[in-house]
Protein backbone atom coordinates (compact mmCIF):
# COMPACT_ATOMS: atom_id res chain seq x y z
CA UNK A 1 0.00 0.00 0.00
CA UNK A 2 1.25 3.47 -0.87
CA UNK A 3 1.80 5.64 2.19
CA UNK A 4 -0.18 8.83 2.59
CA UNK A 5 1.45 11.79 4.26
CA UNK A 6 0.39 15.14 5.59
CA UNK A 7 0.98 18.18 3.33
CA UNK A 8 0.13 21.85 3.73
CA UNK A 9 -1.13 23.67 0.65
CA UNK A 10 -1.13 27.44 0.21
CA UNK A 11 -2.99 28.55 -2.88
CA UNK A 12 -1.97 32.17 -2.25
CA UNK A 13 1.71 31.27 -2.48
CA UNK A 14 1.12 28.32 -4.82
CA UNK A 15 3.18 26.14 -2.51
CA UNK A 16 3.01 22.66 -1.07
CA UNK A 17 5.06 21.92 2.04
CA UNK A 18 5.41 19.13 4.56
CA UNK A 19 5.39 21.57 7.48
CA UNK A 20 2.94 24.29 8.38
CA UNK A 21 4.05 27.86 7.65
CA UNK A 22 2.70 30.55 9.99
CA UNK A 23 2.47 33.48 7.58
CA UNK A 24 0.02 32.03 5.07
CA UNK A 25 -3.46 30.61 4.67
CA UNK A 26 -3.00 26.91 4.16
CA UNK A 27 -4.97 23.72 4.02
CA UNK A 28 -3.81 20.36 5.37
CA UNK A 29 -4.35 17.30 3.19
CA UNK A 30 -3.45 13.65 3.56
CA UNK A 31 -2.27 12.30 0.20
CA UNK A 32 0.29 10.17 -1.59
CA UNK A 33 3.26 11.71 -3.39
CA UNK A 34 1.61 10.90 -6.74
CA UNK A 35 -1.59 12.68 -5.73
CA UNK A 36 0.42 15.73 -4.67
CA UNK A 37 2.22 15.71 -8.04
CA UNK A 38 -1.18 16.01 -9.73
CA UNK A 39 -1.89 19.15 -7.72
CA UNK A 40 1.56 20.54 -8.53
CA UNK A 41 0.71 20.23 -12.23
CA UNK A 42 -2.43 22.32 -11.73
CA UNK A 43 -0.50 25.02 -9.89
CA UNK A 44 2.25 25.04 -12.53
CA UNK A 45 -0.30 25.30 -15.34
CA UNK A 46 -1.55 28.64 -14.02
CA UNK A 47 1.98 29.94 -13.58
CA UNK A 48 2.93 28.76 -17.08
CA UNK A 49 -0.15 30.34 -18.72
CA UNK A 50 0.46 33.69 -17.02
CA UNK A 51 4.11 33.77 -18.09
CA UNK A 52 3.47 32.94 -21.74
CA UNK A 53 0.54 35.32 -21.99
CA UNK A 54 2.78 38.13 -20.77
CA UNK A 55 5.61 37.15 -23.12
CA UNK A 56 3.29 37.06 -26.14
CA UNK A 57 1.33 40.19 -25.42
CA UNK A 58 3.05 42.82 -23.34
CA UNK A 59 5.45 44.15 -25.93
CA UNK A 60 4.12 42.82 -29.20
CA UNK A 61 0.39 43.30 -29.60
CA UNK A 62 -2.52 45.31 -28.28
CA UNK A 63 -4.64 44.10 -25.42
CA UNK A 64 -6.94 41.25 -26.48
CA UNK A 65 -9.87 40.99 -24.05
CA UNK A 66 -11.05 37.66 -25.51
CA UNK A 67 -7.68 36.04 -24.89
CA UNK A 68 -7.57 37.48 -21.38
CA UNK A 69 -11.04 36.10 -20.66
CA UNK A 70 -9.95 32.65 -21.88
CA UNK A 71 -6.96 32.79 -19.52
CA UNK A 72 -9.16 33.93 -16.63
CA UNK A 73 -11.52 31.03 -17.28
CA UNK A 74 -8.65 28.53 -17.42
CA UNK A 75 -7.25 29.92 -14.15
CA UNK A 76 -10.68 29.70 -12.55
CA UNK A 77 -11.09 26.10 -13.71
CA UNK A 78 -7.65 25.18 -12.35
CA UNK A 79 -8.40 26.91 -9.05
CA UNK A 80 -11.69 25.02 -8.71
CA UNK A 81 -9.86 21.76 -9.44
CA UNK A 82 -7.31 22.67 -6.75
CA UNK A 83 -10.09 23.36 -4.23
CA UNK A 84 -11.77 20.07 -5.19
CA UNK A 85 -8.47 18.28 -4.60
CA UNK A 86 -8.01 19.98 -1.22
CA UNK A 87 -11.56 19.15 -0.18
CA UNK A 88 -11.28 15.52 -1.30
CA UNK A 89 -7.96 14.88 0.47
CA UNK A 90 -8.36 17.43 3.25
CA UNK A 91 -8.52 16.73 6.94
CA UNK A 92 -11.81 17.29 8.77
CA UNK A 93 -10.56 20.74 9.80
CA UNK A 94 -9.63 21.57 6.21
CA UNK A 95 -13.08 20.56 4.96
CA UNK A 96 -14.69 22.65 7.69
CA UNK A 97 -12.59 25.69 6.67
CA UNK A 98 -13.61 25.26 3.03
CA UNK A 99 -17.28 24.87 3.94
CA UNK A 100 -17.06 28.11 5.97
CA UNK A 101 -16.02 29.99 2.83
CA UNK A 102 -18.78 28.38 0.79
CA UNK A 103 -16.88 25.55 -0.85
CA UNK A 104 -17.92 21.95 -0.44
CA UNK A 105 -21.23 20.46 0.58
Amino acid sequence: MIAKKSYFISLDKESITKVSVDDTTEYEVIATEQEIKELEVLLRDNEHQNFWFAMRNLATKPFDEDEVEDIRQAEHDNLMEAYNFIYRFGTDETRRKLEEIGFGK
